[in-house]
């Protein structure tokens, strides 16, 4: 049967501007008129009705998405309404379905109310109010669910242009980042070559002709040196910096017994010389870290001691302790201290106070520690020292 077209005024297939478009699919003739009755009570001219007859009839009408609403019969010869139902879900066609049944199965209204129908309505206690109520109530489900849909796309569309700007930016930094990467290296590797043959010739003059330079002669040219060498360290601990932002991690078992006997005698020479004494705990665990941060963070701890905690330096001491989520240690002195009145700082401007001077600039060998303890899910402070002097620690997560 070819589908018929009728308002609920009984007038022609016009369908007037503003009103709903309802598509009946009913297989029974004496429930159509009974349906189109009810609604012709509903008050105000609302609604055009469409009326089809049979399954494929009703695909093909719903696959044209002309209408507002369907009214869905459960029996449709030989098939039903629940695969109606279920077809349109598949198709995901967006259409409020009110589902009409004979008797009141409680079953099959449960398995529409599951496979999308909007409300279900049994045919024997139909009236015009209930109808309409449930048409109303329908097609305002469906106007939020359009108004919440078009907000969502609204939100989907601004997160995916602000992944791209984020992205955009990400990718312009990362360009200047290896800019400024390039430049360092750049400045590094041109600044050491000139520098060492600085050194070099000023060397070589002060050994050769020392002889005949007087006492101010010979004095420029250990200072030329001595310059020489700082801004060759200087470029070193660049590139440091820089790989120690960059360089990828290899976590291993490390026995710090170990790893600071490496350092300690890295620094023997001085330590004797200047008969500083050093001390570490007697027994050191196995922890899980990268061996080459590991030992630059002691390393740069101590050199920074060395330097900075003054004439009067006698202990270096290391300490180890845990906590349930880290391993923190540490190295003490018993030197002039920290200037401690913008602790935020320590780890940028450092300031260190000897007698009444005070002595800036701790270079990049903190900032170093700083960036591995991270890498480390650590952190790294400062406190007073046991010993009088400073004490600097660093932890790192039992979790790496």
């Amino acid at each position: 049967m070819s589908m018929e077209t009728r308002t609920v005024e009984d007038n022609n297939t016009e369908k007037s501007m503003g009103k709903l478009r309802i598509l009946l699919v009913e297989d029974d003739a004496d429930d159509y008129v009974i349906i189109r009755h009810h609604c012709s009570r509903i008050p105000g001219d609302r609604f055009t009705m469409d009326w089809v007859t049979d399954y494929d009839e009703a695909m093909e009408a719903l696959k044209a998405s002309e209408y507002d609403l369907c009214l869905l019969d459960y029996r449709l010869g030989a098939h039903t309404g629940l695969e109606l139902l279920a077809e349109v879900g598949n198709k995901d066609w967006k259409i409020p379905i009110i589902f009409l049944t004979g008797q009141g199965e409680y079953e099959v209204d449960m398995r529409a109310m599951k496979l999308g129908a909007a409300d279900y309505l049994v045919k024997d206690h139909l009236t015009a109010a209930l109808l309409e109520r449930s048409i109303r109530y329908a097609i305002e489900r469906e106007t939020a669910r359009k108004a919440l849909q078009e907000a969502y796309d609204d939100m989907e569309l601004r997160v995916q242009e602000k992944t791209a700007d984020l992205a955009k930016a990400n990718a312009e930094l990362q360009r200047e980042s290896e800019k400024v990467k390039l430049f360092a290296y750049s400045v590094s590797h041109d600044l050491k070559n000139p520098t060492m043959s600085l050194y070099g010739l000023t060397k070589r003059l002060f050994e050769n002709y020392g002889a005949i330079l007087d006492e101010k002669g010979r004095t420029h040219c250990k200072h030329i040196m001595k310059s020489a060498q700082q801004i060759a360290t200087l470029t070193e601990m660049i590139n440091l910096f820089i790989s120690s932002k960059e360089a990828p991690m290899n976590i291993e078992d490390l026995d710090l017994k170990e790893g600071l006997a490496c350092i300690r005698d890295e620094f023997s020479e001085q330590l004797q010389l200047r008969r500083i004494q050093w001390s570490e705990p007697d027994h050191l665990p196995v922890i899980r870290v990268d061996r080459v941060s590991l030992e630059r963070v002691f390393r740069n701890l101590v050199e920074n001691t060395l330097k900075y905690a003054g004439e009067k330096l006698k202990e270096i001491r290391i300490g180890f302790r845990e906590t349930e989520l880290h391993w923190v240690l540490s190295v003490s002195d018993d030197g002039i201290g920290i200037n401690t009145e913008n602790p935020d700082r320590v780890f940028g401007a450092y300031r260190r106070i000897e007698s009444r001077e005070k002595t800036e600039g701790l270079g990049l060998g903190l900032a170093i520690v700083k960036e591995i303890a991270g890498k480390h899910k650590g952190e790294v402070w400062t406190e007073p020292g046991t010993l009088g002097g400073a004490t600097i620690s660093v932890s790192f997560s039992k979790g790496m």
